[in-house]
C-alpha cells in the first residue's frame, strides 16, 4: 500500500499546479487568453505563428513513434510530453503498479483460460476485441476461485458470473458460450436486458458457423453445445438493480433453479461513472462474491465528495447513489478533488488521439468564437449550446443564435462573422495546439482514478488485487481493469 500511496502523492504534486488547467472550459478559450494563463512560458515562445503550430501537431501525434524522438525542434514541447508520461501508468512515478495481460496470465498459469472460438458476428471489431479477452480473463478468474476454494466443496458449476451493467450481453453470453461458466446479466434499462434477449436468440443461430471456422468441431464440448443448443440454459437475463442488500443465493435461484450457487464472481465490461466504484464496494459488503473484474468508463458521470459539480444530472446516476471519487481512505482524508472536466478529460484517449492524428472539432473554435461574439454583442450571460450540426462557422453562428432564440440581441451580418473568423484564424489553429496540451493531463488523471480503486482494494485487505491492462488502448481506450480475489 506505501508504494501505491507514495505513487499517489508524485501524481497529486504534479496535478495540483495544473488544476486550473486542466478544468478550464474551452468555449473561454479566447475571451479568458487561455494560451497565455495556461500554456508555460518555454512553450509559449517556441510557438507563435501558424506554420510552428503545425510543426508542433506532429510531435503531439508522433510521441508514441520511435522514430519522432528524433525531432530537434521545439525542446520546450518534447520536454512537457515527456515530463506528463512520468505520471501515466508505465511512467517512472507510476512503475510496477499495473500488470501486463501476459504476466496476469502467468500469475493464474494453472488457472488459465483461452479464447479458441472465433466469434465476429453481431459485435464490432473494437467489442470482439475486449470480448475475446475479458472473457477468458473472467473464466481464468473463476476457475482460480474454485481452486482456492478447495476443501470448501465449491466447483466450477457452482459457481454463477453476475455480468453488472449487462448492456446487449456482449460480454456474458461469451463467458457462457466459451467456456461454459453460467452467467446472469443484470441491468436496470429494461431496454438493454430486451436487446440482449433478442441478441442471444440471434447468437444461436450463428454458433454452428463459428464453430466450424474455429475448426473446433471435434471438440466435445463444443459438439455438444452446438447438439443440445444450451445457451439458454448457461446465460439468463434480469432487469433490476443489484445492491448492498441483495442477496445474491436468492437471485441465483430465481434464474437459475437447477443450480446450487453460492459463490459469485462479479464482472462489468465499461460500467459507466459511479457503477465502477459501486462494483468493487459491492464485492467488498458482499461474503459470497469471491471475485471482481471491473473495468469502468465515464469518469465524468461519477459524483465527487469534495467537489460542487454544476453539471452534474442526479437523473444519470439515479441507480448508483454515493460517491464515485475518492475511494480511498486516502485520498478521503485529503480532501481530493478532480473536477468535472477533469474527469471528462480522463475519459478521453491520448493513444487513440495520436494514432488518427486526431484534431479537435471545427466546432469547439467555432464556439470559442461565438463567446467573443457574445461580449461584443452585449450579451453577457453564460449558454450551453449543445451538439448541433453546421456547414461552417456562419451556419453554426445562425443556429446557435435560433437555438437560444437570441435572434433579437444578436443581430450580425455574414461579412461581419466571415471578418471574426479571418481576425481569429491563427488563434484557431493555436487552439487546436492547446487542445493536445491540455490532453497529456488525460491518463494522468485517469491513473490517478484507477490508483484510487486500486488503494480502496488494498486497503480493505485484498492483496490479490490488480490493475491489469487489458486490451490495447488504440483499440479500447479504457483498457485497465481492477481485479481481486478473495
Amino acid at each position: 500500500m506505501d508504494r501505491i500511496r507514495h505513487q499517489i502523492d508524485a501524481i497529486i504534486r504534479f496535478l495540483k499546479p495544473n488544476m486550473e488547467f486542466i478544468n478550464c472550459h474551452m468555449v473561454d478559450y479566447l475571451t479568458e487568453q487561455h494560451w497565455k494563463r495556461f500554456v508555460p512560458g518555454t512553450i509559449q515562445n517556441e510557438l507563435q505563428t501558424v506554420g510552428e503550430y503545425l510543426q508542433a501537431k506532429e510531435l503531439f501525434w508522433g510521441q508514441f513513434d520511435p522514430s519522432c524522438d528524433e525531432h530537434d525542434r521545439f525542446p520546450g514541447v518534447k520536454n512537457f510530453i515527456e515530463n506528463t508520461r512520468r505520471y501515466r501508468l508505465g511512467g517512472s512515478e507510476a512503475q510496477g503498479v499495473a500488470l501486463s495481460l501476459e504476466e496476469f496470465k502467468e500469475a493464474l498459469s494453472d488457472c488459465r483460460k483461452e479464447t479458441r472460438l472465433k466469434m465476429t458476428e453481431l459485435m464490432n471489431m473494437k467489442k470482439c476485441h475486449e470480448v475475446e479477452v475479458a472473457a477468458a480473463v473472467v473464466a481464468s478468474l473463476c476457475s482460480a476461485m474454485a481452486s482456492a476454494s478447495h476443501g470448501t466443496g465449491t466447483k466450477m458449476q457452482d459457481m454463477l458470473v453476475i455480468d453488472a451493467g449487462d448492456g446487449k450481453g456482449y460480454l456474458s453470453s461469451r463467458i457462457a458460450l466459451e467456456h461454459g461458466i453460467k452467467v446472469l446479466g443484470v441491468d436496470c434499462n429494461e431496454a438493454n436486458t430486451s436487446n440482449a434477449e433478442k441478441r442471444r436468440e440471434r447468437l444461436k443461430n450463428k454458433i454452428p458457423k463459428a464453430v466450424r471456422k474455429s475448426n473446433l468441431e471435434e471438440d466435445a464440448y463444443f459438439t455438444t453445445l452446438v447438439k443440445e443448443d444450451t445457451l439458454d440454459s448457461l446465460y439468463r437475463t434480469a432487469t433490476q438493480l443489484i445492491d448492498f442488500r441483495t442477496n445474491l443465493i436468492e437471485l441465483a435461484e430465481e434464474y437459475f433453479p437447477l443450480g446450487n450457487h453460492s459463490t459469485f464472481c462479479l464482472c462489468g465490461l465499461h460500467t459507466c461513472g459511479n457503477l465502477g466504484p459501486n462494483c468493487l464496494r459491492l464485492f467488498h459488503q458482499n461474503p459470497t462474491i469471491k471475485g471482481i473484474c471491473n473495468v469502468g468508463c465515464c469518469y465524468h458521470l461519477m459524483l465527487e465528495q469534495f467537489v460542487v459539480d454544476e453539471f452534474y444530472n442526479p437523473t444519470k446516476a439515479s441507480d448508483n447513489p454515493g460517491h464515485g471519487f475518492p475511494m480511498s481512505t486516502y485520498l478521503r482524508e485529503h480532501h481530493f478533488a478532480l473536477g468535472h472536466n477533469a474527469r471528462n478529460l480522463a475519459s478521453e484517449s491520448i493513444e487513440r488521439a495520436c494514432a488518427n492524428r486526431e484534431n479537435p472539432s471545427d466546432k469547439l473554435g467555432f464556439r470559442a468564437l461565438l463567446q467573443v461574439l457574445f461580449l461584443e454583442c452585449g450579451e453577457k450571460k453564460s449558454h450551453q449550446v449543445g451538439r448541433l450540426k453546421c456547414n461552417g462557422f456562419v451556419d453554426y453562428v445562425r443556429k446557435s443564435v435560433r437555438r437560444l432564440e437570441l435572434m433579437e440581441s444578436i443581430t450580425i451580418t455574414e461579412e461581419s462573422l466571415l471578418e471574426l473568423e479571418g481576425r481569429f484564424a491563427a488563434e484557431l489553429e493555436q487552439l487546436k495546439v492547446f487542445y493536445l496540451i491540455r490532453q497529456q493531463f488525460a491518463p494522468v488523471v485517469e491513473t490517478l482514478i484507477l490508483l484510487d480503486r486500486l488503494l480502496y482494494l488494498r486497503e480493505c485487505g485484498y492483496e490479490r488485487s490488480f490493475l491489469v491492462k487489458l486490451f490495447e488502448p488504440i483499440v479500447s481506450p479504457r483498457c485497465y481493469a481492477l481485479i481481486a480475489l478473495k
